[in-house]
């Protein structure tokens, strides 16, 4: 009874200290994003100091676990120097990198590096006790997997959108005190006794055959365990770019990572016999999709499934080449080294030696390579044993790949990209457009991913004209000409500094960009900057913080606009109730907070109609549709808030709509840094169909009357 009793509380233990291991982990992503923003290399960063952490508890495992015995008991004890768990923090733009790792190892790493032991030290706890001697621990690593994709999937759907961080944090930590308890219980249950120690050993000694691991196996454990860990932010990195970077977008691939090893670490498990024959189709086709960019959910969707396939060949080729159970600690600490440094190459080595997303199909041709090098994965073997139907089949299947992959990298050749960068805070490309009747002498456009930044005209005669969402006419427009000069605007997101060209004499205009590149990319590849009739200047920083550091100009600025939502990585922290707090706090009597959110997979109008209601704020919309607007002008939508409904007639009288119980727009729960929604604001469908027909730059046709400012 005993036994069984001891079997059930070491399950328990392993899901429980995997589900508290990886609700940590978006937790704390959540906690960061107020001091570090919402950039997706702000998780990337995360997700490496993780599998640093775990590499660390998997070697204390290898190394101390059986010295140590009863006293590793008191490594329970460590995290309560850091409970309850909370984040604090200097940020530094040009040393992001370090901030965030100094800030994690003090906040998260012992706690992290505890329950990292886990899995490990209940295998090894269970194969050298008297029930393991007819079982194989490694489904127990799949049980601790299965703990780790419950935790994430509950945090998304769960957690986040029902409960706020501080209850979070609380009940995290209660739970941990659960999961103590079980620990203590399950090594004094299932600790043998010194006659049973005996008897143990000598009914394995006879089975257990201690050879020595080849180099080339420990090779095949870190090439098999690095390249999907790698895959894994890089995957990561592309969805975020274009989707946004927060805890269910997080979720997603992490939750197909772990949920490959559930699939594969089981009785019977490895890698399927569908990928292992057709690997290369798959790999083939896995090119085209990043050649095709992610334009819609069926692009996320599909690189997901991408990701899905790689970790499952891999994963279960690992399985099929697990050594015997008295060498699993040789095999996770292995494993754990590799998944620390693929994630280690994505987030520290590849944004220094790339300017692009190469590293995805770089990642997608070493995997090719390690399973085709490894174990019963090579399809010669499958070939070999086709029919001639088989085989004509297969060959035009790849041979259509092919096509498509070529068709790509032509387009993808054939733009006229001037120039690429990528560092800490994400990739940009700067693309020039052919002139067409409206955008006479061509378009210079900046990109992030496949969303469009800013842009201006080639011809030097038409630099001064605001283009894409901040044209004339539009929203941005509509309050330059309610307002007068001399006036302070304060602007967070620099992109092309499109909107310092309606700046008039005596105005001030102060930028607030958390990417520090930004400022020399604007300035050297456009000229709103430099040709703007106002002062303006660039403050490198996360716009919050930086607003809440100029005291001096309180009740100072006529115009605040947030700009920093077009993209997929919505920095979800701006549009906090303390956020706009902050914001009113340096806003003059009669000033006008101004929100650009024009998005294709977010609506924003109920985030801000619920704070100013609670704020007790007048707000305004603005939508603009793409009727008759030239290729040059981009559907927008924009948002004021006001502290006092005066002032806000003229922007009425030109069409736009007043908060009201009749707007059409949705009531949610406001947004606080406590608690965030995102799943509230999420839309499948793109309710803004105009604003996703330009994310692919295509050349419209126009008139040919020249605009004027």
């Amino acid at each position: 009874m005993n036994k069984k009793i001891g079997l059930l509380i070491l399950i328990c233990m392993v899901f429980l200290g995997a589900f508290l291991l990886f609700e940590m982990e978006p937790l704390v992503g959540r906690l960061l994003m107020p001091y570090f923003g919402g950039t997706a290399h702000v998780w990337l960063t995360c997700l490496m100091f993780f599998q640093a952490m775990l590499f660390i508890g998997y070697l204390y495992a290898h190394l101390l676990t059986k010295k140590l015995g009863i006293w590793h008991l008191l490594l329970l004890a460590l995290p309560l120097i850091n409970f309850p768990l909370k984040i604090s923090a200097f940020p530094d733009p040009h040393a992001p990198v370090l901030n965030i790792l100094a800030t994690l190892l003090c906040h998260i790493a012992l706690p992290f590096i505890v329950l990292s032991t886990t899995a490990v030290v209940a295998q090894a706890w269970f194969s050298d006790s008297s029930l393991g001697k007819n079982y194989e621990p490694y489904p127990l690593y799949a049980a601790s997997n299965a703990g780790s994709l419950i935790a994430l999937l509950g945090y998304s759907f769960i957690i986040e959108p029902l409960i706020g961080l501080r209850l979070q944090s609380l009940i995290w930590t209660n739970v941990y005190f659960v999961y103590a308890l079980m620990m203590v219980a399950a090594w004094f249950i299932l600790r043998p006794s010194s006659g049973q120690q005996s008897i143990l050993a000598t009914e394995k000694e006879p089975t257990i055959k201690r050879e020595p691991i080849l180099r080339t196996t420990y090779l095949k454990w870190l090439l098999l365990s690095s390249l999907p860990s790698a895959l894994l932010l890089s995957i990561t990195n592309f969805i975020t770019l274009e989707v946004g970077s927060f805890p269910l977008i997080w979720i997603a691939p992490l939750s197909l990572y772990l949920f490959s090893f559930v699939v594969t670490f089981r009785n019977n498990g490895g890698a399927p016999k569908f990928l292992k024959m057709h690997w290369p189709e798959f790999c083939l086709l896995s090119i085209s999709c990043f050649l095709a960019g992610v334009t819609s959910w069926l692009g996320v969707i599909v690189n997901l499934a991408i990701l899905f396939s790689i970790c499952l060949t891999a994963h279960g080729t690992l399985y099929e080449i697990r050594p015997p159970a008295s060498c699993l600690t040789n095999f996770y600490l292995s494993l754990a080294l590799g998944g620390w440094l693929g994630g280690a190459f994505v987030s520290l080595v590849v944004p220094v030696i790339c300017n692009g997303l190469y590293d995805y199909p770089f990642l997608l041709i070493l995997c090719a390579a390690a399973f085709w090098w490894c174990r019963d994965i090579s399809f010669i073997n499958y070939w070999s044993k086709s029919t001639l139907w088989e085989k004509v089949v297969r060959t035009t299947i790849m041979g259509i790949i092919l096509v498509l992959a070529s068709f790509f990298s032509w387009m993808a050749l054939n733009e006229q990209t001037k120039y690429h960068h990528r560092n800490f805070y994400g990739t940009c490309r700067i693309v020039d457009e052919l002139p067409n009747r409206d955008n006479q002498g061509g378009l210079r456009v900046l990109l992030n991913g496949m969303t469009v930044h800013g842009s201006q005209f080639l011809n030097p005669d038409l630099h001064r004209i605001p283009t894409t969402y901040f044209y004339i006419g539009s929203g941005v427009s509509d309050v330059f000409e309610i307002t007068r000069p001399p006036r302070r605007i304060g602007i967070i997101g620099l992109g092309t500094g499109c909107i310092a060209a309606y700046a008039k004499p005596g105005d001030t205009i102060t930028y607030f960009e958390i990417d520090p590149d930004n400022e020399k990319i604007a300035r050297e590849w456009f000229t709103y900057l430099d040709d703007s009739r106002g002062n303006v200047n660039v403050v490198a920083g996360d716009g919050r913080l930086s607003i809440l550091k100029s005291a001096q100009y309180a009740n100072e600025y006529e115009i605040i606009i947030v700009d920093a939502f077009t993209g997929g990585g919505i920095p979800a922290h701006l549009l906090t109730k303390e956020a706009i707090e902050v914001y009113l706090s340096r806003l003059s009597s009669n000033g006008l907070i101004v929100f650009h959110i024009t998005n294709r997979y977010y609506d924003l109008q109920p985030v801000l109609k619920s704070i100013s209601t609670e704020l007790k704020l007048s707000g305004a919309i603005c939508a603009s549709s793409k009727i008759d607007l030239k290729s040059y002008q981009y559907p927008s939508l924009y948002v004021v808030l006001k502290k006092n409904s005066a002032g806000l007639e003229p922007l009425i009288n030109r069409g736009w709509k007043q908060f009201s119980g009749e707007d059409g727009v949705k009531c949610i729960a406001p947004w606080t840094d406590n608690y965030i929604n995102i799943l509230a604001a999420l839309r499948i469908t793109d309710s803004l169909h105009s604003y996703s027909e330009r994310m692919h730059f295509p050349r419209f046709s126009g008139h040919t009357e020249k605009p004027e400012l």
